[in-house]
């Protein structure tokens, strides 16, 4: 994967949930203050749709390094877009490494680095970890809405639905028998007795 495809990607990630601000003043200055060591380097800065009038902005840094003689780089970058930033936006600015170039490191390194959050939030890619698992660690993944509950349908229903296909013998007359025993307010333990007892006793004489 280049980082060309791995920024590509979460761009993507950001666009489906967020809005991208387009390129201004700061932009230009945080790309400016970055060191000349840091080739591969992104920028992105964005915010909630529904944030119009004043949007608070979160500022991503995606960097790419092929060896760990850059992690200074890329912190003093980190620190110095932070100096440019105003309050709140200062606690909304993270930072994405990828290691390039076949670059071999080690789990705990890249732990490591995340374990601190001097400066900002990290977050760097893990060996042979996806830009999808990558990604669903942070917060710019999509989350997707739980599916709401009909609270319309009788919860009986689905029971029985499921037992009718489980067991021949509940048939229409167990249904109504059901029924009859949970609404009667009796307790769980009756209930048992009631139903699952005698329905045992039941198949045993049969």
């Amino acid at each position: 994967m280049t980082f060309d495809q791995f920024v590509f990607y979460i761009n993507h990630q950001i666009e489906a949930r967020f809005s991208i601000k387009s390129q201004g003043t700061t932009e230009n200055e945080m790309i400016e203050v970055a060191s000349e060591n840091l080739q591969n380097k992104r920028l992105i800065r964005f915010f909630r749709p529904l944030e119009t009038s004043e949007p608070r902005l979160k500022t991503l840094l995606v960097v790419g390094i092929n060896s760990s003689n850059y992690l200074k780089d890329v912190l003093q970058w980190a620190a110095l877009c932070k100096e440019l930033l105003l309050d709140p936006e200062t606690a909304d600015i993270y930072l994405a490494i990828m290691w390039t170039e076949e670059t071999q490191t080690s789990i705990e390194e890249c732990l490591r680095i995340e374990a601190s959050e001097d400066f900002c939030r990290k977050f760097v890619l893990r060996p042979n970890e996806t830009k999808e698992s990558f990604v669903e660690r942070t917060f710019i993944t999509k989350v997707d809405a739980p599916t709401p509950l009909d609270l319309g349908q009788d919860p009986l229903i689905s029971a029985f639905s499921v037992l009718e296909q489980e067991f021949a013998w509940f048939n229409n007359e167990e249904k109504v028998k059901w029924r009859e025993a949970f609404s009667s307010g009796t307790s769980s333990f009756d209930l048992f007795n009631t139903l699952i007892n005698n329905q045992s006793e039941s198949n045993e004489a049969s």
